[in-house]
């Protein structure tokens, strides 16, 4: 069947007033003035985004009868609040994989032996890698620590341990992902207590999270082409969290970083605060995350 042909965007830009009467007129309940203010505070797209989800019928944009201004302001600021928790499980996640991919590749290749392209399965990623770092360099050139190794050394790129700090989530799971001793590989994610290929396809996913999170654009219903691995016999304590939980659900992945911190740091709070946020939250909002119903009772979430 061939699709509906496509027409160039025609659309025009329409006044503060004129947005506060296209919601309104879509049935939402809000005083013109509180909704003034939110769309000046918020913008009309990025609210529009929110009021999605209160439609009654997605084609003709109307929303649901007795639907409040309130309601779709209480839901962005659950997902603000859920982009500050992702981040801050990110942080422990990030610096702890700096630490353990510089010290495992300087141990089996030397300090600089991490631009040997040999190394890596795809020679050919491993190169575009390489380049992206090298803009990570150009574009922070000016810290303390690069300017004072150029400034001794004639290398073309620093050690391990100093370029991971550099390197972006995104940047540290495809070097993780990418190197071929499958040892190496094992042994950093045996420390976390899980298979190798589970943490490759948690970072892989995560980082689509935590980008979003970074650049404030909407995490709750997320939705992404990439599932996370399957985790053939989890140690108990993630287990239990995940069991019949959906592999491709955002609860699954937060499930799991919560996991991965709960080894990392135990003494975190984010995941206390983590569930804190869930346990707030409405239980249509928790479904679409496909959290379990009793999912506080796990031994995870009550560290």
């Amino acid at each position: 069947m061939r699709g509906r042909a496509k027409v160039h965007f025609s659309k025009p830009a329409i006044s503060l007033d004129q947005q506060v009467q296209k919601i309104r007129g879509r049935g939402l309940r809000a005083q013109k003035d509180e909704l003034t203010a939110a769309i000046k505070r918020i913008g009309y797209y990025r609210l529009s985004g929110y009021m999605w989800w209160f439609y009654e019928d997605s084609d003709s944009h109307l929303i649901l009868p007795g639907t409040t201004l309130d309601q779709v302001i209480s839901l962005y600021e659950f997902d603000s609040t859920l982009r500050t928790l992702i981040m801050r499980l990110s942080e422990p996640i990030e610096v702890w994989l700096r630490s353990a991919l510089a010290n495992a590749l300087a141990h089996h290749y030397g300090p600089m032996g991490y631009q040997d392209k040999t190394k890596f399965h795809n020679q050919e990623a491993h190169l575009r890698d390489l380049g992206e770092l090298d803009k990570r360099l150009r574009d922070r050139h000016q810290e303390f620590f690069i300017k004072a190794f150029y400034k001794k050394y004639a290398d073309t790129r620093p050690p391990i341990w100093m370029v991971t700090e550099l390197m972006s989530i995104g940047l540290l799971s495809k070097f993780y992902n990418n190197i071929k001793q499958e040892k190496i590989r094992k042994d950093i994610a045996k420390r976390l207590d899980i298979h190798q290929s589970v943490l490759a396809s948690f970072l892989q996913v995560f980082t689509v999270f935590r980008n979003a999170a970074a650049h404030h654009s909407r995490v709750w219903n997320r939705q992404t082409s990439l599932t996370m691995s399957a985790i053939r016999n989890p140690p108990h304590l993630l287990s239990e969290a995940i069991e019949d939980a959906d592999r491709s659900s955002l609860y699954y992945l937060l499930a799991v970083a919560a996991f991965i911190v709960h080894h990392i740091d135990p003494h975190n709070n984010v995941v206390s605060d983590l569930r804190d946020h869930f346990l707030s939250a409405e239980d249509d909002w928790l479904d679409d995350m496909d959290v379990p119903i009793d999912f506080q009772s796990s031994k995870l979430w009550n560290p």
